[in-house]
């Protein structure tokens, strides 16, 4: 039952940075002169199963501004483009991990994973 809590918890969070890099991605395209900083971000991940990959990796692409483009075959790292990087890719990195990978950690393992997380 807790699970089908987190993963309306992710769907959540997900539609509400959908909705914020849409905003975002629309505001670089009207502006009037954008210094963009495009590149790529490596990613270590936690997500281990197909099921934690494949969202994880999905929720990137879906995600306006940037796209998974490589999942090493370990499963350990991901590599994603950005449309904006800005001058902290390790922001990038962290945005990624404690919105979207977190959370979809929690819905697929459950509460433990999380508790283990902050021992």
């Amino acid at each position: 039952m807790i699970r089908i809590i987190y993963f309306f918890r992710y769907l959540f969070i997900f539609s509400r940075e959908l909705t914020l890099s849409t905003l975002a991605v629309v505001k670089l395209a009207f502006a009037p002169k954008t210094k963009l900083k495009p590149g790529f971000v490596s990613l270590q991940m936690e997500a281990q199963s197909d099921l934690e990959v494949t969202a994880l990796a999905n929720s990137i692409t879906l995600t306006p501004g940037t796209i998974s483009v490589r999942v090493d075959p370990e499963h350990d790292r991901l590599v994603i483009h950005a449309i904006n990087i800005g001058d902290d890719p390790d922001e990038v990195r962290r945005s990624i991990k404690q919105t979207l990978e977190a959370n979809i950690l929690k819905w697929t393992r459950g509460p433990k994973w999380d508790q283990g997380k902050q021992s």
